[in-house]
């Protein structure tokens, strides 16, 4: 069986290099093929990451890589932007290097040439070759040397990176780069202080993991704001699954839908009012409601006259007529 474009699908088209066929089509996911044929569809729009994610339903970070990718095999063309920072003139200028994705990496001939010639690179190499459990691809050798010879970065830094990526299930060069730069730019610079970063990780993904069981939801990649949420509930708040269960019940039965800014809305109430645990929530339902304000006066006065016992009518409206004829 044979088949053939739809004509009618002819009418609207958009380009595509024929190098992609030609060259990368083997290499390329599927999902880095989505965002490229998304990035050829709208090239008249303005580019957003959050917006290609939902349209293509992957996460942000799967279309950070697959730009990386096509940015490596120079399909696409990176944009860097530049701040200009000013100085105070009473100070003297500081320099604070940061680090940024690259333009240029070394090729291949200069990859096997450091190699050679700096037993760190080809341990370096050898050792990402043992934790990948493959042969590096070239881009990853090129980026892992450049960020050695051109970043500073030091073996030990970089190859916990790369175990990082792996342990997270995100081993592509696009995370470990981008990882390395913001560790980099963030001021984690040794192992000392990579150790501490990966602590924190941990510790807001495990805060994220009893917020999962919590919520009764399929485990996900958490945003970076979902992680700080959890982070404070749990790390900061020392609130457990007993009262962020609590509160999504709470959500349940008050809106009658799943909603984590109503959750948070309430937890953060909890917290305001002092709450530890459940039972305290228990005491804050079956608090009394506080009593209004005393009258004075003719009012308050007028008010403690009527409060009669009107079971009865007929002694009711005696009461009335007795007291009106003491008054006189």
């Amino acid at each position: 069986m044979g088949y053939y474009l739809n004509p009618q699908e002819m009418m609207t088209m958009f380009a595509v290099p024929q190098s992609v066929v030609d060259k990368h089509i083997k290499l390329a996911t599927a999902d880095q093929l989505k965002v490229l044929l998304w990035c050829l569809k709208n090239t008249d729009k303005q580019f957003d990451i959050n917006v290609t994610a939902e349209n293509l339903n992957i996460d942000e970070y799967t279309v950070r890589d697959a730009l990386d990718f096509w940015v490596s095999r120079g399909v696409l063309c990176a944009t860097v932007e530049t701040a200009q920072i000013t100085q105070p003139k009473d100070e003297p200028e500081t320099k604070k290097k940061a680090v940024r994705a690259a333009t240029v990496k070394p090729g291949r001939d200069e990859v096997a040439r450091r190699g050679l010639e700096d037993p760190d690179i080809l341990f370096m190499l050898r050792e990402a070759e043992q934790q990948f459990g493959r042969v590096l691809r070239q881009n990853e050798a090129s980026t892992l040397v450049w960020l050695y010879d051109d970043e500073g970065l030091s073996v030990s830094l970089i190859l916990m990176i790369v175990n990082f990526a792996i342990t997270e299930g995100r081993a592509n060069i696009g995370f470990i780069e981008r990882t390395a730069i913001e560790w980099v730019n963030d001021g984690v610079t040794d192992i000392v202080e990579a150790e501490q970063r990966l602590t924190e990780i941990r510790r807001k993904k495990d805060a994220w993991s009893l917020v999962e069981k919590a919520f009764g939801i399929k485990h996900r990649s958490p945003t970076k704001a979902e992680l700080t949420m959890a982070d404070t509930w749990v790390n900061e708040w020392d609130y457990g699954y007993d009262i962020i269960r609590e509160a999504y019940e709470v959500s349940i039965n008050t809106t009658s839908e799943f909603s984590i800014p109503y959750i948070k809305k309430v937890i953060s109430e909890w917290h305001k009012k002092g709450v530890k645990a459940v039972e305290d929530i228990a005491k804050l339902d079956s608090a009394p409601a506080e009593k209004p304000q005393k009258q004075s006066g003719k009012g308050q006065k007028l008010k403690q006259d009527t409060t009669v016992n009107t079971d009865n009518y007929d002694d009711f409206i005696q009461s009335i007529i007795s007291k009106n004829e003491e008054k006189k």
